[in-house]
């Protein structure tokens, strides 16, 4: 009889156990076998946002595109008609300089470029249009791709103004809206100027960094202050106690602890400005829509009084045939960590930080001259920009 109990209680055991086994193994192959789309699974994860705040950008269409032949990039009118027509009924300008940029990849190659309503050209119903093969290697050899136009109604491009920051634009039976960027020029809101400083502008960077242009009346220098009033597009990097690095620009900014903590653009990367993309600094976004309002032109020349009666009301020279215009970039360029941490060095040793960073400095310690981005210098553009200049603009 106990014998038979306990076989009883022996196979009842089993029984349980092997019951139990079941539901674990179930378990774990549940968890690891994709589920159908309505399945309880997916039933209890979150539905995305219609519109989520993210940029998708799928292999199969860089693929695709890599292996595209239909475009003859040496002609113009062509390209140009390639991008118009693709382009969404309305578009957002951010840049303050007024370029609308684009990516372009075609005949293997990658091609950059912009469409361009310039201040005191779009008035008169010009548009510039270029572009160029992007350098993504150092293989890519010349000759390289570089390709620009201005074109107007006798090339069937009509430019409507609608208010000062919308422009309709009309050509091959198209319209596309352009909606350029409302930048009101208020000082700064998170830090005060110190009192030998003056706030010269705001502006938007094509990188999405948005600056404040100030200037040092006092020893008459220009530099750049990052505007922290804004979602920063960006994660800065802290590298040093005083030093803070953007991830992805490489944009390098010093805090400022005597004004307010602020962050000043110290340095960028080398490897974004010799191939000239969207974190090559901020030369070459001034708030162009202001420019009476912010009159850069007066600032130019007192930081640079060899500027004076060669430049117009924007900042393009007057004295030289092709077209070309300051370059407001007064940081230094590093192309390494080494290089930006023994610039640095030379900057905490000065009297005003600042002022090395915009004017350089013979650092005596190391024997070695630092100086920034040289500027004066004319816009270093890859192509051609054949903008006429025309005195009455001024």
């Amino acid at each position: 009889m106990n014998n038979q109990i306990q076989t009883t209680h022996r196979k009842a055991s089993i029984i349980i156990f092997a019951v139990i086994c079941g539901i674990v193994l179930y378990a774990i192959t549940s968890a690891c076998i994709d589920r159908p789309k309505d399945s309880d699974q997916s039933a209890n994860m979150p539905e995305p946002p219609a519109e989520a705040d993210t940029l998708l950008v799928l292999n199969q269409d860089w693929i695709e595109g890599q292996a595209s032949y239909s475009l003859d990039l040496d002609n113009v009118d062509e390209v140009f008609w390639h991008v118009f027509s693709r382009l969404p009924e309305d578009v957002i300008v951010y840049p303050s300089e007024n370029y609308f940029y684009f990516k372009l990849f075609v005949d293997g190659k990658q091609i950059w470029g912009n469409i361009r309503l310039a201040a005191g050209r779009r008035e008169n119903g010009v548009l510039s249009f270029a572009y160029f093969e992007y350098r993504e290697s150092p293989y890519v050899y010349e000759p390289r791709v570089r390709k620009s136009k201005y074109f107007t109604d006798a090339d069937g491009v009509i430019i409507d103004e609608i208010d000062t920051f919308t422009f309709d634009v009309r050509y091959n039976q198209r319209t596309v809206t352009f909606n350029l960027n409302k930048l009101p020029q208020d000082p700064p809101k998170l830090f005060d100027l110190a009192p030998n400083e003056e706030f010269v502008m705001r502006t938007y960077d094509e990188s999405g960094y948005q600056f404040f242009l100030i200037y040092n009346n006092e020893l008459r220098y220009l530099f750049w202050v990052l505007n922290e009033e804004v979602q920063l597009p960006d994660a800065l990097q802290q590298v040093q106690e005083d030093l803070y690095v953007g991830r992805r620009s490489g944009f390098a900014f010093m805090l400022d602890e005597a004004n307010d903590d602020r962050k000043v653009l110290v340095a960028i990367r080398g490897a974004n400005a010799t191939v000239n993309n969207y974190y090559d600094g901020p030369f070459d976004q001034l708030a162009d829509n202001y420019v009476d309002e912010t009159n850069i032109s007066e600032y130019l020349v007192r930081a640079i009084p060899s500027l004076e009666d060669r430049i117009d009301k924007y900042g393009y020279y007057t004295d030289k045939e092709e077209s070309s215009r300051v370059a407001v970039s007064p940081y230094f360029v590093y192309f390494s960590d080494a290089e930006l941490a023994q610039f640095m060095g030379a900057v905490r040793r000065s009297e005003d930080p600042n002022f090395v960073i915009s004017k350089g400095v013979l650092d005596r310690r190391s024997g070695i001259t630092y100086v920034p981005t040289p500027y004066p210098t004319p816009y270093p553009t890859p192509y051609k920009t054949p903008t006429p200049y025309n005195k009455n603009d001024q």
